[in-house]
């Protein structure tokens, strides 16, 4: 996943707090992706009643690869626990939802149903980065906004082909839940101090960068290069060179620390500052090393 915007999501699944590695690997396999070919049409799974649930030996139960859910169920990745599960939707109409929330479709995993969940009206504007079934309405679209795409957008519908169907600035990509206008930059300059950064599906944003531009130099040793970008900074992405840390990895170099399974910059909450803008001198765990992390860490603990 290009986004690294859920590295740092602490969330309890069954009581026990999840390896923030965990998270990452659970989001990565089980968040759908949009498929080859745009189905012909749009299946959505039904609302059923308790004596219904309880007659399907699958519903509520853990899905994926391997493990599919018996129709009309759908399996959805909750990265508000974080877990995938088999379900029917939970409302219809936005009536069916408490005050302030809006009734919307979310894509699951393979080709299953769609299924349609209550979820928050945000702040998030259109082109900024979401969470489709965020916890908190600070990472929610605006109204009549949907948070869709591979890296979590906030867009408007449109018809793939329909130039016109989208604002200057976007363009309308076949993705999931249903075809969405994604922000571009590709044909225009960015603001003084940013840069235009690429995403999957042909989405790009302007924005400063923090950290090491590992888009435009790559990573030494082959490591990995994570961007992240997320709701409550608009206009910033951190980069990072992956350098992967704990059992069956080699220790971290020199000036670094193992935290979230990451190699880290070490710091002194109480020394010198020597993180740099965009970062904070922190800890992941009460008992774990403190490290240079990046500002969007914070949010994350709440998603």
């Amino acid at each position: 996943m290009q986004s690294g915007g859920w590295r740092k999501v602490v969330a309890i699944c069954a009581g026990v707090l999840l390896p923030l590695p965990l998270v990452l690997l659970l989001w990565g396999l089980l968040r759908p992706e949009v498929p080859a070919a745009a189905p012909a049409g749009v299946r959505i799974s039904p609302m059923l009643t308790d004596e219904q649930r309880l007659r399907l030996m699958t519903y509520g139960r853990h899905c994926g690869p391997g493990a599919e859910c018996e129709p009309p169920l759908g399996c959805l990745f909750d990265v508000r626990y974080p877990r995938s599960y088999c379900t029917d939707s939970k409302c219809l109409t936005d009536e069916q939802c408490p005050e302030g929330q809006v009734c919307q479709s979310l894509a699951t995993w393979g080709d299953g149903p769609q299924v349609r969940v209550c979820v928050p009206i945000g702040p998030r504007q259109e082109g900024e980065s979401c969470v489709d079934l965020p916890r908190r309405k600070e990472n929610a679209c605006a109204a009549g906004l949907l948070c869709g795409g591979q890296e979590g957008w906030c867009a408007r519908p449109c018809r793939p082909g329909d130039s016109k169907g989208c604002p200057e600035g976007f363009f309308c990509a076949d993705t999931l839940p249903q075809p969405l206008c994604l922000p571009t930059c590709a044909t225009r300059e960015c603001p003084a101090g940013q840069q235009c950064i690429p995403f999957r599906e042909g989405a790009s944003v302007c924005a400063q960068v923090y950290g090491p531009n590992c888009l435009q130099t790559p990573c030494p040793d082959g490591r990995k290069c994570e961007v992240a970008y997320e709701p409550p900074h608009p206009g910033k992405v951190w980069m990072e060179c992956v350098e992967p840390c704990g059992e069956g990895q080699p220790p971290c170099s020199a000036g670094k620390v193992c935290d979230g399974w990451h190699c880290l910059p070490a710091c002194d909450p109480n020394g010198p500052e020597v993180c740099g803008e965009g970062y904070h001198c922190s800890r992941s765990l009460e008992d774990g090393p403190f490290s240079c992390q990046p500002l969007y860490w914070d949010w994350t603990m709440g998603i």
